[in-house]
C-alpha cells in the first residue's frame, strides 16, 4: 500500500522533473541567424552570445559606424529569434506544469501540502 508521504513525494518529484526538463531544454537551446547573412550570430537559451561569424571582407567594406550598426541589427534580429524560441518552450512548460497540480489536487495529501506551502509564504 502506498503511504501518504509516498504519494506526496511522487507529486513533488513530478513537479521537479518538469522543471529539470525545462532547464535542460533551455540549456540546449540555441538561436542562430540566417547562414547567408553578412553577420551570423548564435545565442544560447540564457541570451549569451556564443557565436559570431562575419563574412570575410565585410570589415573592409564598411566604416566602423556601419559595421557597428550591422552588428546591432544582427543582435536585435537574433534576440527576437531567441525570445520567440524561449516563449515557445515556455508555453510547452506551462502546459505540462499546469497539468501536474490538477493531478496533485486529486491526492488526499494535497490540502495539507497546499496549507503547508501557504504557511511558508
Amino acid at each position: 500500500m502506498v503511504t501518504r508521504a509516498e504519494k506526496s513525494s511522487e507529486m513533488i518529484d513530478k513537479l521537479l522533473d518538469a522543471i529539470c526538463r525545462w532547464e535542460n531544454k533551455v540549456a540546449a537551446f540555441t538561436a542562430t541567424g540566417d547562414p547567408d547573412d553578412d553577420i551570423v550570430l548564435t545565442h544560447d537559451g540564457r541570451g549569451r552570445l556564443i557565436g559570431c561569424d562575419i563574412r570575410t571582407g565585410l570589415q573592409e567594406e564598411l566604416t566602423v559606424g556601419e559595421l557597428e550598426d550591422a552588428m546591432n541589427d544582427a543582435i536585435a534580429k537574433n534576440a527576437e529569434r531567441t525570445y520567440a524560441g524561449i516563449q515557445a518552450m515556455a508555453a510547452e512548460f506551462r502546459e505540462e506544469f499546469t497539468q501536474i497540480p490538477e493531478e496533485f489536487a486529486q491526492h488526499p495529501v494535497a490540502a495539507e501540502f497546499a496549507a503547508a506551502l501557504r504557511g511558508v509564504g
